[in-house]
């Protein structure tokens, strides 16, 4: 029985009962870009569903051996992906990046009179604004262009970025597991499979 690769890049067999894999799940076989983007696109759901639904309170909850807290990471991950995307890899200006410089704000810092959806939105938004840039790639092949970050003369590829990008998020879920289950018990690897975070509707 020979695979069938559908759309989103999942795979089932011909005639499996099985329902298909969510869009954010990595395919069980495919490209090395394939991997890449889905091995991100899956971090990326994992720690929106752990940041997901809480009030500023619950956002701003901290462990006793850290300062992290989810609200924290929602702002720094929004501006990591702002930095990634938009400006290293798209060279365009980092709205987002540059937005708590402009306020004084530190970036991991969550004050109980923030409004919540306001974290929220602005993760969203930037993952969006990555997601389009990366659909490029995807359509582009360009993996091995240079990126606009450099170091002594020389450019990092765009995917050394990417292979940056999931090294960072999957250091910051793991944060992330260890911070929702202080706040309310929610533990778990993934994201339920019917979980679908707002920007797959973009």
């Amino acid at each position: 029985m020979k695979p069938v690769w559908y759309a989103n890049s999942h795979f089932l067999e011909k005639g499996d009962a099985m329902q298909d894999f969510p869009v954010w799940e990595p395919p069980m076989g495919g490209t090395e870009q394939q991997h890449l983007f889905g091995m991100l696109d899956r971090l990326r759901t994992t720690f929106r569903y752990k940041a997901d639904g809480l009030d500023i309170r619950q956002l701003a909850t901290r462990l006793p051996s850290s300062q992290l807290s989810l609200g924290g990471l929602l702002q720094h991950l929004a501006l990591v992906e702002d930095e990634k995307f938009t400006y290293f890899i798209a060279g365009q200006r980092p709205e987002v990046l540059l937005e708590p410089t402009a306020d004084g704000r530190e970036q991991f810092v969550v004050d109980l009179d923030d409004d919540p959806e306001v974290l929220y939105q602005r993760y969203d938004h930037a993952v969006a604004k990555s997601r389009k840039i990366q659909q490029s790639i995807i359509e582009e092949g360009t993996l091995d262009a240079d990126s606009g970050l450099e170091f002594e003369g020389k450019h990092a590829s765009i995917r050394r970025i990417i292979c940056d990008l999931i090294e960072e998020y999957g250091r910051h879920a793991g944060h992330a597991d260890l911070l929702r289950e202080a706040v309310d018990g929610r533990v778990g690897e993934d994201a339920p499979w019917d979980y679908l975070p707002a920007w797959y509707g973009d």
